[in-house]
């Protein structure tokens, strides 16, 4: 199967809980809903700039996308914009729902990560990294964020906005983070060719060398006992982990 989308480059892509859809966001500004045979659904338009985060909520009946016109948009599956979470000064890279669907957080090129309610309310701001927040992750337990920027690291935060933690050893811009299934450990990957796993006192556990450009994208599997790296080298490699 093949998603054709005009030609634009397609910037994230996510399944639904249930995997039978696909939501895209796209370099034309534009999100799209997409049936595994590849028919598009819904079309989300409303954006003015990249979408560069899209995820599905928990529950499935509604999508997030964050852009590079500054804003987030939560929206229904049929397009409709039901609230604009509006505040940052800078591109929003990233937005995600907390696991129990009632908060989302967001990171930005404004150099802060940020908490809302699904009313669009401002609940907490994070500040301390010095340069852009390129991704933001939940605990599996929704009680800390985890935020990897441009500054080459990666911090733990808890809600109220106190930082536990700084993961400080990549020598580049770390592009990603995500907590493994089990919550005890964290994974980044940077722009320095490597992926590592730290505990969450920031203790670096494990270094994966192999790639030869910027490690981009990552995930845990389901069972924690593998995670998966994508790299501008072109390749996605799949790392056995010793828990």
């Amino acid at each position: 199967m093949e998603l054709k989308v005009d030609d634009s480059i397609i910037w994230a892509s996510n399944f639904s809980p249930d995997g039978k859809q696909i939501v895209t966001g796209s370099q034309d500004g534009n999100a799209r809903l997409w049936n595994l045979d590849g028919k598009l659904v819904t079309e989300f338009k409303g954006h003015h700039d990249w979408v560069n985060s899209v995820v599905f909520s928990p529950d499935g009946s509604q999508v997030l996308t964050s852009s590079s016109d500054r804003s987030v948009k939560l929206w229904d599956l049929k397009g409709k914009v039901i609230r604009n979470f509006q505040g940052h000064q800078g591109i929003v890279w990233a937005a995600v729902f907390s696991p129990n669907g009632k908060f989302i957080a967001t990171g930005s090129s404004d150099n802060t990560a940020r908490l809302w309610d699904l009313q669009g309310k401002l609940v907490r701001e994070f500040k301390g990294h010095k340069d852009w927040v390129r991704a933001v992750a939940f605990s599996p337990d929704g009680k800390f964020i985890a935020t990897a920027s441009s500054d080459n690291t990666a911090r733990l935060w808890d809600l109220n906005g106190k930082a536990i933690t700084q993961m400080q050893g990549h020598t580049g811009v770390v592009r990603n983070i995500a907590f493994s299934p089990d919550g005890k450990y964290i994974a980044t990957t940077s722009q320095d060719q490597t992926a590592r796993i730290w505990n969450l006192q920031g203790q670096e556990l494990a270094k994966l060398l192999g790639h030869q450009d910027w490690v981009i994208g990552l995930s845990f599997s389901p069972d924690g006992k593998s995670l998966a790296t994508s790299s501008s080298d072109f390749t996605v490699k799949i790392w056995s982990l010793n828990n």
